[in-house]
């Protein structure tokens, strides 16, 4: 199979070890021109067949440096990974991280998934200013949201073709990713067309995002930094620059947000969730041990392209927090405590108050956090945010992930080890249903602890999470 017939036109990939490579297939027209600002428009239709063998553009962001800008706002492409032989195979469909400005589709190779009976969909959107100013008679907010519903509705309508079953389709992100899967759950137009859903690190997921004056305020503070110019006609990179330096003003890890409109977002997610708008829907959610140790490095000794700031904690709470902590801790130094409380209060909080949602409407969730540690704890990267990456694509060698391991250098065994579970899991999870644990509910909060032994447990670190109570 290296030619499929998509409800567009027919796209010719290639087939490289039993993984048939769909890349660079359009969802949408080009958000150019006229369409800079406005929701997608479903791509047109072509004629003839469409080359699908290399990667479209990123979405335009900074790059890992923080001072020029790469990408093409021509963006809005899907990549597809799909077993060679015929079938009607569970669908996974990924939603990229990097904090809602950075990031691509196709940082993950998902062939494994693909090498094991899962179609994959990996989705481009856009990001930051482009995907999420609110600015009244220019940009509503949620294009980035637009965007990816329109990408599940393109997998609803063509997955079939590539050997994937529409009615079986898990979606599934990492960091912003999992934020935005999170979002998803209580967007009206995107129920139905996911069935499962993985959240992994998603930040402050359920919770964080704008009503429409603070998204307001923040697209009144990009016009200022760009003299009132006409946003329609600018430069992408003067409107990149203006975001970066807006960026730097708020101090916060997530300047840009979807926001709560009370149409494509009706509802707050953490609520809609709780009230059962996500019921039908299996969950699967959990963060890594150390999640803050990632930024705290590239705030002191790598990129420093992050605010400085918590998404979730004002500094009061912080050094309120830290302090109870530190009954609980008493050896641990300032620095670790700090880590340990953003860690719990962007990440590990969220996605339990997620379960808990979840639960409470007769729903289903299941609870992770990986605990297996780059480092030991202290020693320099932990179990950072994105270590769990590599793992669940079974692609340690991927070099986007290199520099994680580059530092303490870890055993190879330990990292093929790890990478086997926690993939054969996803794999499970995306397949049955069922991750192969107990659901979380708040009598017991079976959790599943991956490392290098992995256990079940019950309320793992109960005095820290009764702290938050």
């Amino acid at each position: 199979m290296t030619t499929v017939e998509t409800r567009a036109g027919a796209v010719r990939g290639e087939v490289r070890d039993g993984v048939g490579f769909f890349l660079g297939v359009p969802f949408a027209e080009p958000p150019v021109g006229e369409l800079r600002f406005r929701p997608p428009v479903p791509v047109a239709s072509w004629t003839g067949v469409r080359d699908a063998t290399e990667f479209a553009g990123k979405a335009p962001q900074p790059d890992v440096t923080g001072k020029r800008f790469v990408g093409d706002e021509d963006c809005l492409y899907v990549n597809v990974y799909a077993p060679e032989a015929p079938g009607s195979y569970p669908v996974l469909v990924w939603i990229h991280g990097g904090g809602g400005v950075m990031g691509a589709p196709h940082q993950f190779d998902a062939s494994a998934y693909a090498r094991n009976g899962v179609v994959v969909v990996t989705v481009g959107y856009r990001l930051g200013v482009l995907g999420l100013l609110r600015l009244p008679g220019v940009s509503d907010g949620n294009l980035s949201l637009h965007d990816q519903v329109l990408a599940l509705e393109w997998v609803r309508d063509n997955v079939a073709a590539f050997g994937g079953d529409p009615r079986r389709v898990t979606l599934a992100g990492q960091s912003n990713g999992g934020r935005t899967v999170g979002t998803l759950l209580a967007v009206p137009a995107a129920r139905g067309l996911f069935s499962q859903a993985i959240v992994q690190s998603g930040t402050g997921v359920g919770s964080v995002v704008h009503t429409p004056a603070e998204a307001e305020a923040v697209g009144e503070a990009v016009l200022a930094e760009l003299g009132n110019a006409d946003l329609s006609r600018l430069p992408v990179t003067e409107i990149l620059t203006a975001q970066q330096r807006v960026t730097a003003q708020l101090g916060t890890l997530v300047p840009y947000r979807v926001v709560v409109d009370g149409d494509l977002l009706p509802r707050r997610p953490g609520e809609a969730v709780a009230d059962g708008g996500a019921r039908e829907v299996r969950i699967l959610a959990g963060t890594t041990a150390d999640e803050q140790d990632l930024f705290s490095w590239l705030q002191t000794g790598g990129a420093k392209l992050l605010g400085a700031g918590s998404t979730m904690l004002e500094p009061d709470d912080i050094a309120r927090m830290t302090e109870a902590y530190r009954d609980l801790l008493p050896d641990w130094p300032d620095d670790q405590l700090v880590n340990r409380v953003r860690t719990a209060g962007d990440w590990w909080l969220p996605a339990i108050r997620l379960a808990e949602a979840q639960h409470a409407a007769g729903g289903t969730a299941w609870m992770y956090r990986l605990d297996w540690r780059i480092a030991p704890r202290g020693r320099g990267l932990g179990a950072a945010h994105g270590v769990d990456l590599p793992f669940v694509f079974d692609d340690v060698r991927n070099p986007n992930w290199r520099f994680l391991f580059a530092i303490a250098r870890p055993d190879p065994e330990r990292l093929r080890a790890m990478a086997k579970e926690m993939f054969e899991t996803w794999v499970r999870f995306v397949a049955t249903g069922d991750p192969g644990w107990d659901p979380y509910a708040p009598e017991d909060r079976v959790t599943r602890l991956f490392d290098d032994v992995s256990t079940t447990v019950s309320d793992p670190d109960r005095k820290q999470r009764r702290l938050w109570d």
